[in-house]
């Protein structure tokens, strides 16, 4: 067996982060609007002085072009950029710190925002935004939505900057010519099972070696935490308990999802801890041409755009509709949907909502749907998508039927801050073959529920 030397360090890290984030919740007055917003006399500046916002958002998702834009336009607020660092983020909401609108994923960081009385409730803004409407969103958007119990009901804390289906399925059509296999349909999805049945006739090997994988998720091919709950929304089941206090990675449905991914490992699918790929992830396999199958969503599409190599042959690929877990319905939801909160503890909430406004709603949304990155939060955006090659408009059809699925959530427990990091440390024995897939969920579920007990203590306590 593989030792388990890592769990007393983690269980320590995921509660003093849980801790640490907690103690964000102060703000800088008794009082807020109904939006949410400070009415402290800090609020913002009365002296004429320039304001600084402080953007948590990575170098090339806001420019510094983009900055100089805003900032000839509005010259009484300044932005002040700053790299998305979880650990710096982390000390920051535990000191008061922490920037006044803070990058995060909706599906996987919404909740435990929310939970931890950060993120400013941004409903009446947008209500009365003219820039922003709501009823131009696209049914992704609800992700940022939360009442205490259920994602994509109750009041709006964010918008994403861009969102993608991601769980469909690109192809290489040359590799499976290779393999003599026919290409699947692109509006009809496959189940789970055909696809992996698939990813087996298409890996090829010389002897031993590995010439063409059939398979990869995102990172690896190897099962992570978004494909599970994937395809746990697919079969429409539930590990959470409603008030998010158990978990229960025991399920049968647990067990199907991941055998596949077992047996893939063991079938030398795609990449993976035991064949030791060097390739840092699944999508540097796929354009090196080796890779029949890539699990990614349509954000992939401006990578191939972009990559010298694939860009002189487009035609060869193809973005497939998200697979179905076997006996469920059919869904394509969003595996991540980046976008911002604003820090309820802002001393600047007027000026800190013109920065988001802009950026979210105005001229950078605009530009980010023309890149081809990913799908605009609104409606009026979509056509903006690149359709100009015939890439772009296989890739832009199917899309566009995937969008009609995108509206239901992958279930993310949001005392569970590192999940995905427990599940992997649990498969890693049974894919070299020192454990069994049910001692794995057993220790996965006996890790996962000491830490959302310790979490659930510290919020409570707060």
């Amino acid at each position: 067996m593989i030792k388990n030397f890592a769990k007393p360090l983690v269980l320590i890290l995921s509660t003093a982060l849980f801790l640490s984030a907690c103690g964000s919740a102060k703000t800088t007055t008794e009082n807020t609007t109904a939006g949410g917003t400070s009415t402290s006399s800090t609020a913002s500046a009365d002296n004429g002085a320039p304001v600084t916002v402080r953007f948590n958002m990575n170098d090339g998702e806001i420019t510094k072009d983009q900055i100089k834009e805003f900032e000839t336009a509005n010259p009484t607020i300044k932005i002040q950029r700053e790299d998305g660092d979880t650990t710096k983020l982390a000390a920051q909401l535990a000191t008061g710190e922490a920037p006044d609108i803070i990058r995060l994923t909706g599906v996987n960081d919404l909740p435990s925002y929310v939970i931890r009385g950060i993120a400013m409730d941004l409903t009446k803004l947008i209500d009365t935004s003219t820039v922003i409407k709501k009823d131009d969103f696209v049914s992704a958007v609800d992700v940022y939505r939360f009442d205490g119990k259920v994602q994509g009901q109750g009041p709006i804390y964010g918008i994403p900057k861009d969102f993608s289906s991601d769980f469909t399925i690109w192809i290489n059509k040359k590799l499976f010519a290779a393999a003599g296999v026919p290409i699947p349909s692109e509006t009809v999805p496959m189940t789970y099972s055909q696809l992996f049945d698939l990813a087996k006739k298409l890996t090829i090997k010389n002897g031993d070696t590995v010439t063409q994988y059939g398979l990869s998720e995102g990172g690896k091919g190897e099962a992570d935490l978004p494909y599970l709950m994937e395809y746990l929304l697919s079969k429409g089941v539930k590990l959470s308990t409603d008030d998010y206090g158990k978990i229960d990675f025991t399920k049968p449905e647990v067990k199907q999802a991941l055998q596949l991914w077992v047996d893939g490992v063991k079938g030398n699918y795609g990449p993976n801890l035991v064949n030791q790929d060097k390739a840092g992830w699944g999508g540097e396999v796929f354009l090196a041409d080796k890779l029949a199958m890539y699990q990614s969503g349509y954000w992939f599409s401006g990578v191939l755009r972009g990559d010298e190599k694939a860009k002189t042959h487009l035609d060869d690929y193809l973005m497939l509709p998200a697979p179905i877990a076997d006996g469920g319905t059919r869904i394509s939801p969003t595996g991540s949907a980046t976008g911002a909160i604003i820090n309820k503890a802002t001393k600047h909430p007027k000026e800190a909502w013109k920065v988001y406004e802009w950026f979210f709603g105005g001229k950078p949304a605009e530009d980010r749907a023309k890149s081809g990155w990913g799908v605009p939060a609104y409606k009026h955006m979509l056509p903006m998508i690149p359709q100009e090659t015939v890439f772009d408009k296989k890739t832009y059809a199917v899309l566009q039927d995937e969008l009609k699925y995108s509206g239901k959530f992958i279930e993310m427990n949001p005392y569970l801050l590192n999940g995905d990091t427990l599940l992997k440390k649990q498969l890693t024995p049974v894919y070299f073959g020192k454990a069994t897939l049910d001692d794995a969920m057993i220790a996965l579920n006996k890790d996962a529920n000491k830490i959302i007990e310790e979490a659930k203590s510290a919020a409570s306590s707060k």
